[in-house]
């Protein structure tokens, strides 16, 4: 065999490898949800503990699609329970709430923050066009007898011809969940709820 035929074979080899690498490679992303609320005295000191609670499928948040959109999938790094309850957390303690954990039975106000659906998928499983992306959050306020619930969503459709890389992937899912949050900041509901009840 010339060594022109070895380094052929060697080529197509690790070209090979790559491509099965590629096919087999989930895209770990960090969830970092953010709030920006305006400073208030609604909580004027009261004790309030956050509890993050997930009901995401085990086996990602989506595919992005492309000849290998079987094992394209999108798995989160982190805990996405720990990120929702701290950006939850820091926006309420703008409002005057002291946070304490969730184990706290002292806590005046218990807030859980369901995360009831989170996805990034593509449709197209040739090429990458069209990526969906959806958050949802079923909210529970609690003040002694009282409960307030309240659901909140975002969603968009990117097109794109390049599939995006993981950059991109965890900028737009950390959009998503703080413009979710940032909508129980912005619920007139739940301040008349916290004013009512405190």
């Amino acid at each position: 065999m010339s060594v022109e035929d070895t380094v052929k074979r060697l080529f197509i080899i690790l070209s090979l490898c790559t491509l099965v690498a590629c096919a087999h490679s989930p895209i770990q992303i960090q969830v970092r949800p953010q709030v920006q609320v305006a400073p208030s005295v609604i909580g004027s000191g009261y004790t309030l503990s956050v509890q993050g609670v997930s009901e995401l499928p085990e086996d990602g948040l989506g595919s992005l699609g492309g000849i290998y959109a079987d094992t394209a999938n999108i798995r989160l790094a982190n805990s996405v329970e720990d990120a929702l309850a701290s950006a939850l957390a820091e926006g309420f303690a703008q409002w005057g709430f002291r946070t304490v954990p969730a184990t706290d039975p002292s806590a005046r106000v218990q807030v859980v923050a369901d995360l009831t659906g989170l996805k990034y998928d593509s449709p197209n499983k040739i090429y990458t066009s069209q990526v969906d992306s959806e958050a949802e959050i079923q909210l529970t306020v609690r003040i002694g007898g009282a409960t307030y619930f309240g659901s909140y969503r975002s969603s968009g459709k990117d097109r794109s011809l390049i599939k995006p890389n993981k950059e991109e992937v965890e900028t737009r899912l950390n959009g998503l969940l703080s413009a979710t949050l940032q909508r129980v900041f912005e619920d007139e509901k739940i301040k008349m709820f916290l004013q009512a009840n405190l």
